[in-house]
């Protein structure tokens, strides 16, 4: 049965790559009369090259207009689809003169062919073509550490044991960070020109991307998709976040904002400030979903806030250092955090958002994050307060046992991704 299944979900996709190959052939491809560019070439014909170098389109009559366009074709070693193939992407552009064209080559992509074409005015040209190497995210979980204007990246061994396998140096601070399964980076917020916003950490660039402004709080979605809690003059929307991640056979994103979304009034008593010091987090009920806040009113008053069908509303006030939403299993609640502990884990009761008595207690600690585990649903990654340095233990939730990890340095923030 599943043997039929795949080969019913190849047919579909033979189907699909076909139908867009049929529509990529009835683009109006110029004539040599009338040619867009004239002696057009690629200086980089028929070499190998890596996502992020640059490419230079040749010839003469570039216009800044014009739009490069990317098709990548490649072996997938499948006997019923043995060409994967990727047509239509927008090339990045670096500058335009008339005698040629600068473009980046993109990231999470396989090792390919590369075709390169200009488009304008409904025509299209043919350039030239070229290959390049794999640029796909990795798709072993990797253990990041935040600081606050850097992230390191750890390759943990069989004992929890890290070995550092990257550093990125940031111009600004972030924090309440989330990831979106190969994705290659991390969201988080961060500050910028005195606003909030949503932005991206992009591990194949380096480069910290802007996302989206009056941004909140952050949180995964059911669908792997990252959300932003965004709020202006006390009204606030819920929006997939633009990440692209890298699937099998092509890139593509994470989710797009729809044209219309619900609004929701801030509840009364909370201010935007207020959200954002942890990420939140979602539980689920017969198919209904919810989504957990934290909102730090200050002076150690807290409280837990929830977006369910169509309000945010404001539950409970509570007195505590700090209030974590976590997700572990199949259970979702808040982590009531004290200095010097005790630290309680109280799940959440999706009909009313109300708490449930603590189903565990870790005592004579502070935990200062909580992370999920994408390949252990049943384990939660806390980063605890040990003195002036941080320890991080991985929690398995059925058992309660608890596994340390070994960092060399000490981090505010820690969580598994790729």
């Amino acid at each position: 049965m599943r043997m039929k299944s795949n080969i019913f979900i190849k047919a579909v996709f033979c189907i699909v790559m076909v139908a867009a190959m049929i529509g990529c052939n009835k683009k109006a491809f110029v004539s040599e009369k009338e040619l867009i560019i004239s002696d057009a070439s690629l200086q980089e014909e028929g070499k190998t090259l890596a996502p992020g170098e640059v490419i230079h389109l040749l010839g003469e009559g570039y216009r800044q207009t014009d739009n490069v366009m990317l098709s990548f074709s490649w072996e997938t070693g499948d006997k019923v689809i043995p060409i994967g193939q990727v047509s239509g992407v927008y090339a990045e552009i670096v500058s335009v003169e008339p005698g040629g064209v600068e473009v980046l080559l993109p990231y999470r992509y396989p090792a390919a062919r590369v075709d390169v074409t200009l488009t304008r005015e409904g025509k299209t040209q043919e350039i030239g073509s070229l290959n390049i190497t794999d640029g796909q995210a990795p798709k072993d979980l990797r253990l990041y550490g935040i600081k606050d204007k850097s992230v390191d990246g750890y390759i943990l061994d069989e004992n929890g044991l890290g070995r550092k396998s990257f550093t990125a140096v940031l111009s600004g601070n972030i924090h309440s960070v989330v990831n979106a399964p190969r994705s290659f980076g991390l969201c988080g917020l961060a500050e910028e020109d005195g606003n909030r916003s949503a932005v991206f950490l992009n591990f194949f660039t380096g480069k910290t991307e802007h996302l989206s402004g009056n941004a909140i709080a952050l949180s995964r979605t059911p669908t792997n998709m990252i959300a932003a809690l965004c709020c202006r003059d006390n009204v606030c929307t819920f929006n997939n976040l633009p990440v692209e991640v890298c699937a099998d056979y092509m890139t593509k994103s994470s989710g797009t904002p729809a044209p219309v979304q619900p609004k929701y009034d801030l509840p009364e008593g909370l201010k935007p400030e207020y959200f954002g010091d942890y990420p939140g987090t979602y539980s689920e009920k017969e198919g209904i979903y919810s989504y957990l806040f934290s909102a730090n009113e200050g002076n150690g008053k807290w409280a837990t806030v929830i977006l369910r069908k169509e309000s945010l509303r404001k539950i409970e006030e509570l007195d505590a250092d700090a209030v974590i939403p976590f997700r572990v299993g199949q259970d979702a609640g808040y982590i009531i955090t004290f200095e010097g502990g005790p630290s309680l884990f109280r799940v959440v009761n999706t009909e009313t958002g109300e708490m449930d008595q603590p189903i565990y207690t870790y005592k004579s600690v502070r935990i200062l994050s909580a992370g999920v585990h994408p390949d252990r649903p049943d384990h939660i990654l806390l980063n605890i307060a040990s003195g002036i340095a941080t320890q991080i233990q991985d929690l398995d939730w059925k058992t309660k046992t608890l596994s340390p990890v070994s960092l060399p340095e000490n981090y505010k923030e820690v969580l598994m991704a790729n």
